[in-house]
């Protein structure tokens, strides 16, 4: 995932974003424990995000401990007590982070190729790692990618089609415990990754149009320049519908704990960065800069 799920700052009470925080720093130091430094290089609100609704049907929050890390080597920092919504999210977030090295390799030449192919190469033991815990989800990620990559070599128009390829991956990753809350996950991550996708070759246009990479967005609607202001209102039509359904199936689930931070950030957070991408004044981290601040 790409860091576009995050909450409204503003509208969260002192607890939630304390909360957010720690969730965030928990999850850096389960992929740690489970996979070492590397991947949590490459750690995202996304997947805090993940681990907060797969992890909300617990009834209780279990208190924070204190813990040193490498961006906190000196004074402890709260984190999230380790859980199995932490462990798994740590798991998720190996594999689709190596797939994205995958695709990467894939898909750019010269300078970041070889940055991808290294990536991989350090990454290869964590994700056979995540791959053995995970053996269906690999196999339906792995399939969705294959069909993401078709879908690029021919130079495919449709919107839709290329995001349903990518929104499969994070349906894919949804805990399978064969009952109803399983079915409404699966629908709301799947419409999360039709989001995501969509949310990012809208933000990369401008780059895609430069290095003649495939975009579905401007081939969709012909772009010759950078300038969404013509489209900018079908585009974020098609967004809402997404961010409609996770809505939705918010709406049918039920939260033992860290309800509120959840609709904070589908009902505010995502928003507003939908807005941002398409007025052109997203920002990483709110401008900050700073790995992992809100």
């Amino acid at each position: 995932m790409f860091g576009f799920i995050r909450p409204m700052k503003s509208e969260l009470r002192v607890r939630e974003a304390d909360r957010f925080q720690q969730v965030y720093c928990g999850l850096c130091h389960a992929i740690r424990a489970r996979y070492g430094r590397f991947y949590t290089l490459f750690l995202s609100y996304d997947m805090t995000f993940y681990a907060l609704v797969t992890g909300g049907d617990r009834a209780d929050t279990a208190p924070p401990c204190r813990r040193r890390c490498d961006a906190h080597p000196l004074i402890p920092r709260p984190c999230a007590a380790p859980d199995g919504a932490l462990e798994r999210a740590a798991d998720v977030s190996v594999l689709l982070t190596y797939h994205k090295f995958r695709d990467s390799l894939a898909d750019e030449k010269g300078a970041k190729r070889a940055l991808a192919w290294l990536l991989c190469r350090l990454g290869r033991r964590g994700y056979r790692r995540a791959r053995e815990r995970l053996p269906e989800a690999d196999r339906e990620v792995v399939a969705a990618l294959d069909d993401l990559r078709a879908l690029e070599r021919e130079r495919c128009d449709s919107m839709d089609r290329a995001a349903d390829a990518s929104a499969r991956m994070t349906a894919a990753v949804v805990p399978r415990t064969g009952d109803d809350r399983e079915r409404v996950l699966r629908q709301m991550f799947y419409h999360v990754g039709r989001w995501v996708y969509l949310l990012d070759a809208a933000q990369d246009v401008a780059e895609d149009l430069g290095q003649g990479s495939y975009n579905p967005v401007v081939l969709r609607y012909g772009l010759r320049t950078p300038d969404l202001t013509e489209i900018r209102e079908p585009l974020e039509r098609t967004l809402e519908r997404s961010l409609a359904d996770i809505c939705m199936a918010y709406d049918l689930l039920d939260f033992g704990r860290d309800a509120e931070l959840v609709r904070n950030i589908i009902f505010l957070g995502m928003p507003l960065v939908t807005k941002q991408v398409l007025d052109g004044t997203y920002q990483t981290n709110g401008g900050r800069g700073k790995h992992g601040s809100l």
